[in-house]
């Protein structure tokens, strides 16, 4: 079955010549450059489906030759596009099924009615500089820079991008080569998740894709730590680049809040598995980094956008109020901005890059050494499994005996403390019996919930601090963050009351991991 693999990367389109003439690319091209102009049709039903069945159909106009190409469903993480592909030459800009090639796209179109109501629904025209690039005796890599637009009807978007295709050798040498591009040139580089196909349908449908959970990671008892670990990561970091363009595109809240999920559940994941794999400290210290610059935006998103509105709804006609809210919004898209500008910037992509380098040359080879620390050599993953859940819930339980003590700091603690014995519940699932494990992750989601309240009236107080002093001078301005510091203070007595019921609920749920 053929298999395209290649790494997408978006750019500024004002630096196209710049790319055209970098030394890199003279250096490691091992044929003439080829320059091409393409035009694509991309071929669906009226109710799309094709794109229900994450299948692509297409026909390509290079010079006077045709090519018919189907793309099935594969997988997109952090640039990466792994999917099947069947190419053919066809005489004519006709579709031709008796040349379909997949075995799901041939059973779909043999409904005679389907095929009748099949139509153009995007073109897309682009111009193709074409590289094909030595990497070392084993690898070559096809460079295309591609830019143009799609097209419906009278509305076009454009785009300018980069893919790298692997030809022969390991995907390793594609972050490998991407990471030099973005040491090289003098502007930003980003990872691109979205393929023109998706583009096209997004623009068609006018509906862009929804934010990402977390899905649930596919482990099984006979696979190795190395496999375990690996497999986590890269569930992270789909759910974290995935919903990198809607933070971009300033779309709805939601991304960001995934985006900072995913973070969290990435640098549980390293925490989890510190006792077997040795950590990577940079990988850690830039997941951190990433960390401190999207919590601010988040705080002013949920502050604004849930805390405040809840008081406006009781409070409609105080001029204060809306007066405020006018200010703490402009706050909100004052960080949401550098928290855009932090997920553009070099040092993120670098970031991602790194990730999956680290991933692809430690631990997805046969060939290579899986580094694990002594202890952990022979370990079955169920019995590392057991141990980290039983180490982090006797953690828990230890914390929560002493809560009527706590101060905001140890409550923040207990928070993350939970947040990060969740995810690690999440990650090994589906190692264990789904009903027992749903009662647990139930228990622990009601004192998360109430813990994260709390926080989120402590940043009320903090967030209030940070409104300029000019903005807040007038008595309805006093007036309003008065109501605010009251309503807030109530719903932090009413909090504080139900931890203890949270608690006793987590502290008699049945330990799903005993029947193992």
């Amino acid at each position: 079955m053929p298999k395209e693999i290649e790494l997408k990367l978006s750019l500024p389109r004002r630096c196209i010549k710049h790319l055209q003439h970098l030394p890199l690319l003279k250096t490691l091209d091992i044929s003439q450059p080829i320059k091409q102009k393409l035009y694509t049709i991309y071929f669906d039903t009226p109710d799309l489906a094709l794109k229900r069945q994450n299948c692509a159909l297409r026909l390509r106009q290079m010079g006077k030759n045709w090519l018919q190409t189907i793309k099935t469903e594969g997988s997109v993480a952090s640039g990466l596009h792994e999917r099947n592909e069947w190419e053919v030459s066809v005489p004519r800009n006709q579709l031709d099924f008796t040349q379909l090639g997949d075995p799901g796209m041939i059973k779909l179109l043999s409904d005679a009615e389907l095929r009748k109501q099949l139509r153009q629904v995007f073109i897309t025209r682009f111009t193709r500089h074409t590289h094909i690039l030595q990497m070392d005796e084993d690898s070559q890599i096809e460079f295309c820079l591609d830019h143009g637009k799609i097209i419906i009807d009278h509305t076009k978007e454009s785009f300018t991008e980069i893919e790298l295709e692997l030809k022969s050798g390991k995907p390793a040498q594609l972050f490998l080569l991407a990471l030099t591009l973005i040491q090289t040139l003098p502007f930003p580089l980003r990872l691109e998740n979205i393929s023109k196909a998706e583009r096209g349908y997004m623009l068609y449908t006018g509906h862009q894709n929804p934010p990402v959970k977390a899905l649930p990671v596919e482990l099984k008892a006979n696979m190795d730590l190395t496999a375990a670990f690996t497999l986590i990561v890269q569930n992270c970091l789909d759910q974290l680049t995935r919903n990198e363009h809607g933070v971009i595109t300033r779309s709805d809240v939601e991304y960001l809040h995934q985006m900072r999920i995913a973070l969290r559940r990435l640098r549980t994941a390293f925490d989890v598995f510190a006792t077997a794999i040795p950590n990577e400290v940079s990988l850690i210290h830039e997941l951190k980094w990433l960390t401190h610059q999207l919590n601010p935006a988040r705080d002013w998103d949920v502050f604004v956008t849930e805390q405040l509105l809840k008081i406006q709804k009781n409070f409609e006609e105080h001029a204060g109020i809306a007066a405020l809210i006018k200010t703490c919004e402009i706050l909100r898209k004052k960080h949401n901005k550098a928290a855009r500008n932090s997920i553009k910037s070099k040092r993120y992509t670098k970031l991602i890059l790194h990730l999956n380098l680290y991933l692809e040359e430690a631990f997805k080879y046969p060939g290579q050494p899986k580094t694990l620390k002594k202890a952990a050599t022979n370990m079955a993953l169920i019995n590392f499994t057991k141990s980290v859940l039983i180490n982090y819930h006797k953690q828990i339980i230890d914390t929560i005996n002493g809560i009527e003590e706590f101060d905001v700091t140890s409550i923040h603690s207990l928070r993350i403390s939970i947040k990060k014995h969740r995810y690690t519940v999440e990650f090994f699932q589906a190692l264990f019996t789904p009903v027992e494990v749903k009662k647990y992750i139930h228990s622990l989601s009601g004192l998360q919930d109430t813990l994260g309240a709390i926080n989120d009236s402590i940043n009320t107080q903090r967030l209030l601090k940070e409104i300029p002093g000019s903005k807040t001078k007038t008595l309805v301005s006093r007036e309003a963050i008065g109501i605010i510091l009251g309503w807030n203070k109530q719903r932090l007595q009413l909090m504080n009351a139900e931890i203890k019921d949270a608690s006793q609920l987590f502290y008699h749920a049945p330990l799903f991991w005993d029947a193992y």
